[in-house]
């Protein structure tokens, strides 16, 4: 998964994607010659959805993965939470399937007191990534 990246370092990661998709339709058409308007639009449409889920995932987790500088507070005893890796989670979209990943925090004094920050909200919408 990617970490946080400049917007010039997310859009070479797009047109790299974009690129692959491209190679991929020529390869398939170089297969299939004879192939109608409507099945090499058909199979642009499923390789779109693939970069279209590559898109969305690199463009969310690319900004904002809910790694703080500073830990979070644990919300029942106070003390500071520990940082324990990134939980990954799958996104089945209308545009595709997406891989994002969230920032994990424990407590180490409160069994079972967890946080993902930035939670289900992002701070580019305010409403729910789910």
């Amino acid at each position: 998964m990617s970490r946080p990246q400049s917007r010039a370092r997310r859009k070479a990661a797009f047109m790299q994607e974009a690129e692959r998709m491209y190679e991929q339709l020529e390869k398939w058409y170089d297969k299939h010659p004879e192939a109608s308007f409507g099945e090499i639009e058909a199979e642009a449409r499923k390789r779109r959805r693939e970069l279209m889920g590559k898109t969305l995932e690199q463009l969310v987790n690319g900004r904002d993965s809910g790694m703080q500088v500073e830990a979070p507070k644990c919300e029942q005893c106070g003390e500071s939470m520990e940082f324990e890796g990134y939980c990954p989670w799958e996104i089945h979209g209308l545009e595709g399937e997406s891989k994002l990943e969230r920032a994990y925090y424990v407590c180490p004094h409160c069994k079972g007191q967890t946080v993902f920050p930035p939670g289900s909200e992002t701070k580019v919408a305010s409403r729910s990534l789910e």
